[in-house]
């Protein structure tokens, strides 16, 4: 017999509390997906607010490391003047210690500390390799929101309202950047299948329908541990 968090007794287990990370390509709603999904699982959608966690973390402002995360991607030289240590890696050329700055190990470190931390809480987590810093978590589920280029690129401008030319412009520079800030802090690729429990093509099925089928699947899975939980209290 099990006990509840009050101490009472249960037939049942505690459930630990959903965790969903969701990788998305340029115009495929990630944005949209990623707060209804964690308002149908009652837990808290996390975008921005990483950013601002791994501030405190460092005592740096948020605007200064959204501004790191961004040359990350981009590869201008930001992140080199940021991460003072880091410079010499990429340049060759050995650059003096700046108090206050931290290294790319660091920041590596504080974004997983800042993942892990709220994904013991429940968390949704859009972007930011959480499906591979978050890959041993028990009970996470990973999805992936893509489709083909020309239709992501479509949908943006349908739902941004934007022109054909800044669509495209956006696709590139947003698909590339994401690529590269997972390739250089994980050697990974974003858009590696075997990262993913679920890969759903949002521009054939509708946004709505994509937030059904996380929440189907993360409900699906909770339910098969809890019958395997249930089979081992009996045994």
């Amino acid at each position: 017999m099990n006990e509840t968090p009050d101490g009472a007794s249960s037939g049942r287990t505690r459930r630990p509390p959903p965790v969903v990370t969701i990788s998305a390509g340029y115009g495929a709603g990630g944005g949209l997906v990623g707060p209804r999904v964690a308002d149908e699982l009652g837990v808290t959608f996390l975008d921005r607010a990483i950013p601002a966690s791994v501030a405190a973390d460092l005592a740096e402002r948020p605007d200064e490391v959204l501004a790191v995360e961004h040359d990350l991607g981009q590869g201008f030289s930001h992140w080199i003047s940021f991460f003072a240590p880091t410079g010499a890696v990429w340049t060759g050329i050995p650059l003096p210690d700046v108090e206050g700055r931290y290294d790319e190990a660091s920041y590596k470190e504080h974004i997983a500390l800042v993942l892990r931390r709220e994904a013991e809480r429940g968390a949704v987590i859009l972007g930011r390799g959480a499906a591979i810093v978050l890959a041993g978590h028990p009970g996470a589920l990973h999805a992936r929101l893509d489709g083909p280029v020309e239709r992501r690129i479509a949908q943006a401008m349908d739902l941004g309202g934007l022109d054909e030319r800044s669509a495209r412009r956006a696709q590139h520079e947003s698909d590339t950047a994401r690529r590269r800030y997972v390739h250089r802090l994980y050697h990974a690729d974003v858009a590696d299948h075997r990262h993913y429990h679920l890969w759903i093509d949002a521009t054939a099925v509708p946004l709505a329908t994509c937030v059904d089928i996380i929440v189907s699947a993360v409900q699906g899975r909770d339910e098969l541990r809890q019958l395997g939980a249930d089979d081992h209290d009996r045994a």
